[in-house]
Order: C-alpha cells, then sequence, then structure tokens
C-alpha cells in the first residue's frame, strides 16, 4: 500500500510539474502579443464600453462576461482595454490548463501535455485570448464542464448543471456542450432516479438567474442598454435574440438549407490541419482506441466534435467569405477540444503500446506543437496592434466641434464608442449608429443622453429621412466611409469621413494630422483589415471628388498607398489611370486601367468561391466591364487596335447595356467596316437615345 501511495504521489508531484512548466511556457507568450490597446474585433468596442459602464451588451446581454470583466477591468495594472485583453488571455490559459487535468485525468500527464500545448497555440484560441470578447471566457468555462462531466463525483451531477447555466450566461451555445455532458454524467443521472434531473434542472436555473442581471441594470437605463431589457416581454426577446433581427448572423437566410455547409467543412477542415498538423494522426487513432476501450467517453466527445461542429455548420449555413469566416471562426473552440482530448489519447495509447518508442513519440508531438507555433506565430503577434484606436481617433479628428457622426459597421462604430465612453475623447461629437437609428430602445437611450439630437430613421434608404436629421440638427453632419448613403444624398471626402450635405468652402486637408496605422507588421485578421479599407476608400473617395483632370501628385501618391492598404479596390487603380490619361501619358493609363481589370477579375472569382449573392455579382460585372473600357481606350491610344477590340467586347461581355462600348467599336471599325459602324452606332443610339456623337455619325453615314 505505501509502495503505491508512494507511486501515486510521484505521478501526481509529475503532474503538477508539466502543469506549471505549461503555464510557465504559455503565460509570458500570451501577455507578451496581447494588443496594447483596444484591438480591432467584431464587437470588441461594444463589449469594452458595455463593461466599463457596466451596461448590457447586444443580444443576449452576456451578463457573466460584463460583470467580470468589470471586476477585472479594476485592476490598477493598464488602460482599460489591455485589461481586458489580459482577462482574455487569463481566461484561456485557464481553459488551457483544465484541459491539461481533463486528458491528465483520463489518460496520462505527459499526452495531456503535448496536446494542450498545441492546442495553446491554436490560432483561434490565440485570437480571442487577446481580445476583450466573451470567447475565450466560453473556452474555459466548456473546458471545465467537460472536467466535471468527466471526473464523474458524488455533485458531478449539480455542479455540471449550476456551471452549464452560469455559462450560458456568457454564451448561449454552450448548450452545445449538452450531449456529451448528458453523455458522461448517464451513470450518475441513473443513479440517482428521478430526483437528479431535478436537481440539476434547478442548479442549472440557478446558474442561468444571473440573466436577472439584464432588467434590473436596464431598470437604470445604462448608457448602453441594448434593447432595453426592463420589461418581462423586452428581456425574454433579448435572452432568445429575437430582438436581434437586423445582423450579419441572419446572412444565411439567403440561402438554401445546407447550402453551404461542404464550403464550410472544407474551411474548418483547413482549420484543424493548421492548427493540428501532425497531431491529427494521433487524434485518429486516439479515437479509435477509445471506441474500443472507453466507449462511453468516445461517445460523449464525438458527440462534442459532431454537434458542435459539422452539425453547427450545417444550421449556420454562412457564406465562406472572410467576413462570414470570422464570425464562424471563434465557434470551432468546442470541436477543437474534442479534436486535442483525442490527440491526447494517441499519444496515450500508442506510448502504452510502444513503450521503446515514447521519446520518439514526444518529439513527434513536441514537431506538431512547434509547427502549429511556427504557422500561426506572424498573425498573433498582436504588440503593436493599434489599428483601431488609431481610426477612431482619426475620424473623429476629422469633424469639427458640435458635429454629428453617423458610422454603421461594427468595429468602426464600437472603436468610436471606446473612445468616447472609456477614454473620454471628443464628447462634443454626437455619435450615431446607422443600424439603430430606427430601433425604440435606441432613440429612448438618445433622448436621455443627447437631449439635444434629432434622431430619424437613417437606416430606411429615405433621402428625406437624411434631409431632415441635418435640418433638425445644428453642426455638420459627417460619415464613415461604411456607411450607406441613399440616392440624392451629397457627400464630400474630409479625410476618413464624408462631409454629408457639405457647408461651401474646401475646409483644410485632414490626412496630415492622423495617426496611420502600423503597416510594417503582417495584416491577419479580417476586421484589421478592414479598418485598413476605410483608410482606402477615403482615398479613392477624395480623387473621386476631384476628377480625372484635377488629380495632383499627392492624389497618385494617396491611390497608390490606398492599393497598399486594400490590394481589392478597383477603383484605386482606376482612378490611377484617370491620373495618367488625364496627361496624355497614356502607356502609364493603360497599365493602370489593366490593374483594375484584374482587381475586378479577381473580385469576380472570390464572388463565384464564396457563394456571393447574385446582386453583388451583377454589381461588380457591370464595374468591371467599365474598368475594361477605359483600358480598351488607352489601348487604342498606345496603337493597339486590335487589343482594344477585344477590350471593348470583353466589357460588352460583362455588361451588355455598356452604350460607350457599342460606341468605341465603331470608332475601331470606322474606315474599315461601314456595316459594323453602322451596327455598333444603332446600338449605341438604342442604350443612350442622348448620346452626344453616336447620332451625328449615323447622320453622316446616312449622307454617303
Amino acid at each position: 500500500m505505501e509502495v503505491q501511495a508512494s507511486a501515486a504521489d510521484k505521478q501526481a508531484l509529475y503532474g503538477r510539474a508539466l502543469a506549471a512548466l505549461l503555464l510557465a511556457l504559455l503565460a509570458p507568450l500570451y501577455i507578451y502579443t496581447l494588443p496594447p490597446g483596444l484591438p480591432p474585433y467584431r464587437d470588441a468596442g461594444e463589449m469594452a464600453s458595455a463593461a466599463w459602464t457596466l451596461g448590457v451588451a447586444h443580444q443576449p446581454g452576456y451578463p457573466l462576461y460584463i460583470i467580470s470583466a468589470k471586476l477585472f477591468m479594476l485592476l490598477p495594472l493598464g488602460n482599460p482595454a489591455w485589461l481586458l485583453n489580459l482577462f482574455s488571455a487569463a481566461a484561456g490559459l485557464a481553459g488551457v490548463y483544465v484541459f491539461f487535468r481533463l486528458a491528465a485525468a483520463a489518460f496520462s500527464a505527459p499526452a495531456a501535455f503535448f496536446a494542450a500545448l498545441a492546442l495553446a497555440f491554436n490560432f483561434t484560441l490565440r485570437t480571442v485570448s487577446s481580445v476583450p470578447e466573451m470567447y475565450a471566457l466560453h473556452f474555459f468555462l466548456a473546458a471545465l464542464l467537460l472536467f466535471c462531466a468527466a471526473a464523474g463525483g458524488r455533485r458531478a451531477v449539480p455542479l455540471t448543471a449550476f456551471l452549464l447555466g452560469l455559462g450560458m450566461a456568457n454564451r448561449m451555445d454552450l448548450v452545445l456542450t449538452a450531449p456529451a455532458l448528458l453523455t458522461l454524467l448517464w451513470p450518475r443521472l441513473r443513479a440517482g432516479g428521478w430526483g437528479a434531473p431535478l436537481k440539476a434542472a434547478l442548479f442549472g436555473l440557478l446558474g442561468f438567474s444571473l440573466y436577472l442581471y439584464l432588467p434590473v441594470r436596464a431598470a437604470n437605463w445604462p448608457l448602453f442598454d441594448w434593447s432595453h431589457p426592463a420589461g418581462i416581454s423586452a428581456f425574454l426577446a433579448v435572452i432568445t435574440r429575437k430582438s436581434y433581427g437586423s445582423t450579419l448572423d441572419l446572412i444565411s437566410l439567403n440561402y438554401a438549407p445546407g447550402e453551404l455547409f461542404w464550403p464550410n467543412l472544407r474551411h474548418y477542415a483547413v482549420h484543424l490541419w493548421e492548427n493540428f498538423n501532425l497531431g491529427l494522426v494521433f487524434a485518429a487513432g486516439g479515437a479509435w482506441a477509445e471506441w474500443r476501450f472507453a466507449r462511453r467517453r468516445f461517445l460523449a466527445f464525438a458527440a462534442l466534435f459532431l454537434v458542435s461542429g459539422p452539425v453547427f455548420l450545417f444550421l449556420a449555413n454562412m457564406p465562406p467569405n472572410p467576413h462570414a469566416l470570422a464570425i464562424v471562426e471563434p465557434y470551432y473552440l468546442l470541436p477543437d477540444l474534442a479534436a486535442a482530448f483525442w490527440a491526447a489519447a494517441g499519444l496515450f495509447y500508442a506510448g502504452a503500446a510502444f513503450p521503446r518508442a515514447r521519446a520518439a513519440l514526444a518529439l513527434a508531438a513536441l514537431g506538431a506543437a512547434g509547427l502549429v507555433f511556427v504557422h500561426n506565430a506572424p498573425g498573433t503577434q498582436r504588440r503593436w496592434l493599434f489599428a483601431a484606436e488609431d481610426y477612431a481617433l482619426d475620424a473623429l479628428k476629422s469633424v469639427p466641434p458640435g458635429s454629428v457622426l453617423v458610422a454603421k459597421k461594427d468595429v468602426q462604430l464600437f472603436s468610436l464608442w471606446y473612445l468616447q465612453a472609456v477614454k473620454g475623447l471628443r464628447p462634443d461629437v454626437e455619435v450615431v449608429a446607422q443600424g439603430l437609428s430606427a430601433s425604440p430602445w435606441y432613440r429612448g437611450s438618445k433622448a436621455r443622453y443627447s437631449p439635444r439630437l434629432a434622431l430619424y430613421n437613417l437606416n430606411s434608404g429615405d433621402e428625406g429621412e437624411w434631409r431632415a436629421f441635418r435640418t433638425g440638427n445644428s453642426g455638420g453632419l459627417y460619415a464613415t466611409m461604411d456607411v450607406s448613403l441613399p440616392d440624392g444624398v451629397p457627400a464630400a471626402a474630409r479625410g476618413v469621413v464624408s462631409e454629408v450635405y457639405p457647408a461651401a468652402g474646401r475646409p483644410a486637408d485632414p490626412w496630415p494630422f492622423y495617426a496611420y496605422s502600423r503597416l510594417a507588421r503582417p495584416y491577419r485578421d479580417f476586421f484589421d483589415q478592414d479598418l485598413g479599407t476605410s483608410y482606402a476608400q477615403a482615398m479613392v473617395a477624395a480623387a473621386a471628388a476631384r476628377g480625372a483632370g484635377g488629380l495632383g501628385g499627392m492624389d497618385l501618391a494617396r491611390l497608390r498607398l490606398a492599393s497598399v492598404l486594400d490590394a481589392d479596390i478597383p477603383d484605386a487603380p482606376l482612378y490611377e489611370g484617370f491620373y495618367w490619361s488625364a496627361r496624355g501619358a497614356w502607356p502609364a493609363a493603360r497599365d493602370a486601367f489593366l490593374a483594375s481589370v484584374r482587381v475586378y477579375d479577381r473580385l469576380l472569382l472570390l464572388g463565384e468561391k464564396y457563394y456571393s449573392l447574385p446582386s453583388l455579382k451583377t454589381s461588380l460585372k457591370s464595374a468591371s466591364a467599365y474598368a475594361r473600357l477605359n483600358y480598351g481606350v488607352a489601348l487604342e491610344k498606345t496603337g493597339d487596335r486590335a487589343g482594344a477590340e477585344q477590350a471593348y467586347l470583353s466589357a460588352l461581355s460583362f455588361n451588355p447595356g455598356l452604350a460607350d462600348a457599342h460606341y468605341n467599336l465603331a470608332i475601331v471599325y470606322w474606315g474599315r467596316d461601314w456595316q459594323r459602324v453602322r451596327r455598333e452606332l444603332q446600338e449605341t443610339v438604342r442604350l443612350n437615345p442622348a448620346h452626344p456623337q453616336a447620332a451625328r455619325f449615323l447622320a453622316q453615314l446616312a449622307a454617303r
């Protein structure tokens, strides 16, 4: 007995040593690579603002994250956003530690160590563990639930039920772990009789009762009070997300059920390979061995993998474009837990079957983890990521005192919220959310905190609402580049924002006063790139406002910078082509127009790859035709008549209604094929009866 106790003590000490080594390796890495302030991530600015003010975040409110994040922000360790980044890092590390304990209890400490190391280097986990969002806490709670359920102690059922209810007060999709938890807890539930499920339900409701924070806090009208869930009906609508009807989450409704399942499954398969690589071999072997030797546990983790992985992707049905994939990516972490658990199982069973190969197996597992780290290292280095606060500060610098600034996209809008609500900058500027402007709760909040603001529905697409909004508010009206302005609303570029219904006179150029986002590091996140797109769009908008004849050297430099910030903006090389054509430099114009055509070609291919909606693809084709038309003109000016003909025909293949392409073809055939000239001119006039030259040339042909 003493010998057995001594061996068990040594094993426990060995496990604690490996756990300490794991955290000693990971904690400095996680902390060192944290963003220094607010990072550009989906709802980061909103969550930071809601936590700072103890408000109500968007549906379903996330009370567990809001309360715990607020407590963490009280630590005197740094600026509020960095503290929340640190909170996420702590939650992510805690989740890795709990996973280590789970795998070590099931298999062995060494097997758990290598699997946990690979999991800790996971790109998705590294991402969510560095931003002020609820995903890292969600990962920790999922690992903790599996640990409690697998432990199987006397209190496993009520404790797991309580943690599940509490965890759902952080993210509702934690319920995806329920099939796995029920499978693990089934012997305890069966042994407890009818009273065990009732007891579990009561403890689950106890944890879930944290949602009562929402009506209690909403009754006091906090600054951030999404949907104002002070009453029963509003409260139920919030926790069921019924009142969240205008969101990218609902984009899947444009597609048939399951239409996008296989593309999404392929993306998840790529994610698995990039974050486990050779570890997938161990995972496959571990799953097979678990089926043979621990079938109930295998079924539990298979349920976790299938329900939170393929089944969720089938139901989500999101298009595989970068924005939608960035939304779906955090959900990969639940099935990743199952894959990592099976990788630990594979190492353990392989070591038991081939004891002399344990050193080689350890080296292989360490190599797999090292490959994951090396592959993900560039994109997880966020130590110099200032883009969100830089952008929001630049936008606020662009507007005069007392102005109204309308924003739409999440990162752009929420970054402005953060600078005002948390850092206290530019309180004189009234920031208005376009997408929320018609919501009764948002109007009520604005009436309380901005009584002088006359708010209108800016999301309806009605020009009259915008005109009334401009008339009803003193000061200038400005909009970020992501705002959708209806037809008939005039706007003029003013740096990274546009002045809506611009006043007479030309204001000073704000660009020299901007703190440009650091460009020396590689872009990796979609949302970081999207802020670069905002700068690029602003530069192109300024060039478009000047017109081809008014473009100067600074415009040319900014157009080229726009192509660096976002290589997928075809208007940047297009306007560079206008710059050169206005100066008669047709070879340079030809090259610029060709660059624009190639960007459109790439976007059209991506539109097919991303299953874009038909309206978007039609719009891209029409714009592409215009770029091809200008490319043809430049070819014609440089003496390449055959190339020009092909460019015009190509333009018509993308937009058969492009009258100028027919007219230019008539010019190409002039003197060579009069019948073709006549047909092209007649088609030009049919498509555009007001075409200034086509009718005149037709008359000349008739006179012949």
